[in-house]
């Protein structure tokens, strides 16, 4: 059996996690997804203050050779322990998650273009693209009801780190994707787009 990893990448806020959790209801049993969110990297020695501080939209903050570990290992058919990541705290939590390789690996977050070791062994890579002004809002609305952030942390956050990061590094790595796609269009006319894009792949 063939497993197939399929990278998502843009900006926080595009719509990635929202066009992954689709494909997964789509292909079932037949699919798996990894996040590049749950693989930055520990930072639990360091103090909450001293956490606080890191710039967690800069490629350094993840932990590339592990999720590369991890991916390589899911592509031969072998099962990983998926790192749990604590948004409130800023640190991985004790326990994993473990997961099964399968047919269909996707793999998103905002940086994994940046990576070449991970774009060597992706086979279809996909770019989210997505206003700023609706990326902003979905950004606000995410941090504060799933990460219990403050208004005003999530704006100064935006300010000083994802929005400068994202023009630095995310914006131009739509020209690695083999396939843009709107996050902003009716979402079930972009998960069919990448429905064809995918059997197309696997035919």
């Amino acid at each position: 059996m063939t497993n197939y990893l399929i990278g998502f990448c843009g900006g926080s806020g595009a719509g990635k996690t929202t066009l992954v959790s689709k494909l997964l209801n789509h292909y079932g049993n037949k699919a798996v997804a990894i996040e590049l969110d749950s693989y930055y990297k520990d930072s639990s020695g360091l103090s909450f203050k001293e956490r606080e501080k890191i710039n967690f939209d800069h490629p350094d903050s993840f932990d590339i050779d592990l999720l590369k570990e991890h991916l390589i290992l899911l592509k031969s058919g072998k099962e990983i322990k998926k790192p749990i990541y604590d948004f409130k705290t800023h640190k991985r939590q004790k326990n994993t998650n473990t997961i099964y390789p399968n047919t269909l690996i996707f793999l998103e977050g905002t940086l994994i273009f940046y990576f070449i070791e991970l774009i060597n062994i992706i086979n279809l890579k996909i770019f989210i693209e997505t206003k700023e002004s609706i990326r902003y809002k979905r950004r606000i609305d995410r941090d504060i009801k799933q990460r219990g952030r403050t208004i005003f942390n999530v704006k100064e956050q935006y300010q000083n780190t994802v929005k400068p990061m994202h023009v630095k590094y995310i914006d131009p790595l739509k020209s690695i994707a083999e396939v843009i796609i709107s996050g902003e269009l009716d979402i079930v006319d972009s998960v069919n787009r990448i429905i064809q894009k995918i059997d197309l792949l696997r035919s």
